[in-house]
């Protein structure tokens, strides 16, 4: 019934005060994710890189610089950065104005102790600790990751669906300009339209536009990996067999496998909202109709796994 229904809660605080800070969202075994609030000059870890899992950013306002071997990438707000295991990588806010956005493990790596006892430690050898812990290296005499292979993207320009363009911020650094462009799915319409942002195998992101009354896939299961939603306009209805989730601008859901759902624009509003799969399990082709065994199933008759598993929290601000 609805009155059991998931309703999304806030995350918790590791660090700041006021607007600005380190808010942890979702720590699961499939994807970690904090919300960064920062001013300019901030968050600048030493190069590093991780062996294990691929680390992604989406800047929802301000300006994020990705600093490679050789190259820096300049990320303005609507741009998505994933850079893949063993490339060795830093960032920080540059620009005049704070900077708002998320920073991505997949899969997590127990990210989540590894914020909390960035805020404990009180030595060197426990900070060494700690990032060892937690797949955090630093930077190699020889690195073997190709800063080449990093994916920029940028999404939401004035149509409202992601941009093949380019960013505009990437000026010569910008990491392979030809071959990073966002790819629009068919189907497209005024009312409903997809583009496959990032398509790796740690993680697949997909920016999704429904118009009123527009219907998303029907009630189903993934047995392998997890499902994601991350709501930037309007709303998004997605019934779990405890009620539906009501998740607003501002919520981000991670939903675990064998959890069934759907998900839906049951609002008068037009949705904007992005899909993640992770680990992506060929969603990619799937979504290019080349992937019939993609891992998407009918519910079970036993009706899966708790929905209380989910994961629904609100952004700041």
């Amino acid at each position: 019934m609805e009155s059991n229904a998931l309703q999304p809660v806030v995350g918790e605080r590791i660090s700041g005060e006021g607007g600005l800070g380190v808010t942890l969202l979702v720590d699961v075994e499939q994807i970690g994710i904090v919300e960064v609030r920062s001013e300019p000059g901030g968050v600048a870890p030493p190069l590093h890189l991780h062996a294990r899992h691929a680390e992604c950013f989406f800047v929802l306002e301000g300006e994020l610089t990705v600093r490679l071997e050789d190259r820096e990438l300049r990320a303005s707000a609507g741009t998505w950065v994933h850079v893949p295991p063993e490339v060795v990588h830093t960032f920080g806010v540059t620009g005049d104005s704070p900077a708002h956005f998320l920073d991505i493990h997949v899969p997590s790596s127990r990210f989540g102790d590894f914020v909390r006892g960035l805020q404990t430690a009180r030595t060197d050898d426990e900070l060494r600790e700690i990032r060892a812990a937690f797949d955090q290296q630093s930077a190699p005499e020889y690195a073997t990751g190709d800063p080449g292979l990093v994916v920029m993207r940028r999404v939401g320009d004035t149509s409202g669906v992601g941009s093949t363009e380019p960013p505009k911020s990437g000026g010569a650094g910008f990491a392979g300009a030809g071959a990073e462009q966002g790819e629009t799915m068919a189907g497209r319409s005024e009312t409903r339209r997809a583009t496959l942002l990032l398509d790796t195998d740690e993680l697949t992101v997909t920016e999704f536009f429904y118009g009123p009354g527009e219907r998303g896939a029907i009630p189903h299961v993934h047995h392998h990996h997890a499902d994601g939603f991350l709501v930037l306009e309007g709303e998004l209805t997605i019934p779990f067999r405890s009620g539906p989730l009501r998740a607003s601008a501002g919520t981000l859901v991670v939903i675990p496998p064998e959890v069934v759902h759907s998900f839906d624009n049951d609002g008068e509003e037009n949705a904007l909202f992005y899909n993640l799969h992770m680990p992506a399990s060929g969603f990619g082709d799937y979504m290019r109709g080349r992937n019939p065994d993609f891992d998407q199933h009918e519910p079970p008759a036993d009706g899966g796994a708790d929905p209380s598993a989910v994961v629904a929290v609100r952004l700041s601000g």
